[in-house]
């Protein structure tokens, strides 16, 4: 995207712009994915198998349950499922390691397209991921920490709400007042969770793209992040931004598992599931790293007055690949 245009942006302005990007830069912004989320998919099929066929297992589960005179013993396919819990966290756990190497090699690479239309090699991407990796890691345990301190009052309005569905059991109120009671709390907690969960996921992301692209110091990337998100002009955007994000994340990841489930259920071949999950992911990812990169732009630009020309000359200062 030689000769962008940097200024503030609307709402749909960015995410026209992040598909854009990601349409432009296609092959490099896949080919920096693939490099990572394909081996990591390789780990899935082998240590964990059976998660090619956990939704057919689950439904088998459930419909021996319930169906009567079975000759199936539903509580085989649980104890398989049990048996893949150990492996599936430990590759989670290593996926989580290397996504974050991945992600700030992503970022690099949009970064560097976006705003002076550049496309660094995919070694050079990698070495920024290295080099940003121990910063991403302290971003990501702090907003941990963080979003388990903001989360608590939901997890106390959610006691609250089963608190007054007991009192009201317990005075025999009518019983349409009761149900009255409990989705309105479920629609109050829910709206509550969307606003706080995306406010703090966008800040998030922002302060990832802020560790690749202004400093490698994980404090001055969440304060940057935090500073220019927590005022009464960016906080409402950046709930809206947040909840795109989401919306990409799951909106696309939920069809793409359901796919990969019925071609297996079909076909009884396992790896399918991997293959087309995988490369959903790497689409979504690639979609996701646009958008997250334009709103990180927008969001410097409104707040501090971003030098236009400064930027677009050195677009990404922090760090630069050695």
């Amino acid at each position: 995207m030689q000769n962008t245009e940097l200024r503030p942006l609307g709402a749909g302005e960015l995410l026209d712009r992040a598909i854009t990007l990601f349409v432009r830069r296609f092959v490099p912004i896949v080919i920096v994915l693939a490099i990572t989320i394909v081996p990591l998919f390789v780990l899935q099929a082998v240590a964990t198998p059976e998660s090619a066929h956990v939704f057919n297992d689950m439904g088998r589960i459930l419909t021996a349950a319930g169906t009567a005179g079975t000759t199936r013993d539903p509580t085989a396919d649980l104890e398989k499922l049990n048996a893949g819990l150990l492996p599936s966290i430990g590759v989670a756990f290593v996926a989580g390691l290397a996504r974050l190497l991945m992600w700030s090699a992503i970022v690099y690479v949009v970064a560097m397209a976006y705003i002076n239309g550049t496309a660094p090699t995919v070694g050079d991407a990698y070495k920024v991921g290295i080099n940003c990796w121990p910063a991403q890691l302290l971003v990501g345990i702090a907003f941990s920490i963080l979003g388990s301190i903001c989360l608590m009052p939901l997890v106390l309005l959610y006691i609250g709400i089963l608190a007054g569905v007991f009192a009201l059991a317990f005075l025999h109120v009518n019983t349409g007042i009761t149900i009255t009671f409990v989705f309105l709390g479920i629609a109050i907690l829910f709206a509550a969770f969307a606003l706080v969960g995306s406010f703090l996921y966008m800040t998030y992301e922002l302060a990832t793209v802020y560790v690749v692209t202004e400093s490698p110091n994980a404090v001055a990337a969440i304060t940057a992040a935090i500073r220019r998100t927590v005022s009464r002009a960016t906080w409402w955007r950046t709930v809206v931004a947040g909840l795109v994000v989401l919306a990409i994340t799951y909106g696309g990841s939920l069809p793409m598992l359901a796919l990969a489930g019925l071609l297996v259920a079909v076909t009884h071949i396992d790896a399918l599931y991997f293959a087309v999950f995988g490369t959903g992911t790497i689409l979504l990812d690639g979609l996701v790293a646009a958008f997250v990169v334009v709103y990180a732009t927008d969001m410097r630009i409104r707040r501090e007055g971003l030098d236009l020309v400064a930027l677009t000359q050195t677009p990404a200062t922090q760090p630069q690949p050695g």
